[in-house]
Protein backbone atom coordinates (compact mmCIF):
# COMPACT_ATOMS: atom_id res chain seq x y z
CA UNK A 1 0.00 0.00 0.00
CA UNK A 2 1.50 3.31 -1.07
CA UNK A 3 1.54 6.04 1.52
CA UNK A 4 1.29 9.67 0.49
CA UNK A 5 4.12 11.81 1.86
CA UNK A 6 3.38 15.13 3.49
CA UNK A 7 4.86 18.06 1.60
CA UNK A 8 4.89 21.56 3.06
CA UNK A 9 5.06 24.56 0.76
CA UNK A 10 6.83 27.33 2.61
CA UNK A 11 5.57 30.84 1.95
CA UNK A 12 7.98 33.56 0.91
CA UNK A 13 7.56 35.34 4.27
CA UNK A 14 8.74 32.18 6.03
CA UNK A 15 11.66 31.83 3.63
CA UNK A 16 12.90 35.33 4.43
CA UNK A 17 13.07 34.36 8.10
CA UNK A 18 14.86 31.05 7.40
CA UNK A 19 17.41 32.14 4.81
CA UNK A 20 19.14 35.22 3.51
CA UNK A 21 16.87 35.41 0.48
CA UNK A 22 15.70 38.59 -1.14
CA UNK A 23 12.35 40.26 -0.50
CA UNK A 24 11.08 39.11 -3.93
CA UNK A 25 10.15 35.68 -2.52
CA UNK A 26 12.82 33.64 -4.25
CA UNK A 27 13.92 30.90 -3.81
CA UNK A 28 10.73 28.91 -3.34
CA UNK A 29 11.12 25.90 -1.03
CA UNK A 30 9.12 22.66 -1.17
CA UNK A 31 9.95 20.58 1.89
CA UNK A 32 9.22 16.89 2.30
CA UNK A 33 10.26 14.41 4.97
CA UNK A 34 13.74 13.76 3.57
CA UNK A 35 14.09 16.12 0.60
CA UNK A 36 13.90 19.90 0.24
CA UNK A 37 13.65 21.38 -3.25
CA UNK A 38 14.78 24.97 -3.74
CA UNK A 39 13.54 26.59 -6.95
CA UNK A 40 15.29 29.79 -7.96
CA UNK A 41 14.00 32.67 -10.07
CA UNK A 42 16.14 31.68 -13.07
CA UNK A 43 14.49 28.23 -13.13
CA UNK A 44 17.32 26.21 -11.64
CA UNK A 45 16.60 23.84 -8.77
CA UNK A 46 18.68 22.60 -5.87
CA UNK A 47 17.97 19.39 -3.95
CA UNK A 48 18.87 19.17 -0.25
CA UNK A 49 18.68 15.62 1.15
CA UNK A 50 18.24 14.64 4.80
CA UNK A 51 20.25 11.42 4.68
CA UNK A 52 19.41 10.33 8.24
CA UNK A 53 15.65 10.63 7.66
CA UNK A 54 15.89 8.86 4.30
CA UNK A 55 17.83 5.99 5.87
CA UNK A 56 15.26 5.72 8.67
CA UNK A 57 12.37 5.56 6.17
CA UNK A 58 14.14 2.90 4.08
CA UNK A 59 14.87 0.78 7.17
CA UNK A 60 11.21 1.05 8.26
CA UNK A 61 10.05 0.01 4.77
CA UNK A 62 12.39 -3.00 4.75
CA UNK A 63 11.22 -4.08 8.22
CA UNK A 64 7.59 -3.69 7.16
CA UNK A 65 8.14 -5.75 3.99
CA UNK A 66 9.93 -8.49 5.94
CA UNK A 67 7.10 -8.58 8.50
CA UNK A 68 4.46 -8.77 5.75
CA UNK A 69 6.24 -11.79 4.24
CA UNK A 70 5.90 -13.81 7.45
CA UNK A 71 3.08 -16.28 8.09
CA UNK A 72 0.22 -14.77 10.17
CA UNK A 73 1.04 -16.65 13.40
CA UNK A 74 4.75 -15.81 13.20
CA UNK A 75 3.93 -12.19 12.32
CA UNK A 76 1.71 -11.81 15.42
CA UNK A 77 4.48 -13.22 17.60
CA UNK A 78 7.03 -10.84 16.05
CA UNK A 79 4.77 -7.83 16.61
CA UNK A 80 4.24 -8.78 20.27
CA UNK A 81 7.99 -9.25 20.76
CA UNK A 82 8.70 -5.88 19.15
CA UNK A 83 6.21 -4.13 21.48
CA UNK A 84 7.87 -5.69 24.55
CA UNK A 85 11.32 -4.53 23.39
CA UNK A 86 10.19 -0.94 22.75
Amino acid sequence: MARKKKVDIIESADIAEMTNSSVSGWPILAQGTHLTVKTFEDGRTELVWDDAQLLKEVQEAIASAELAALKPAVRAKAVRKKKVVE
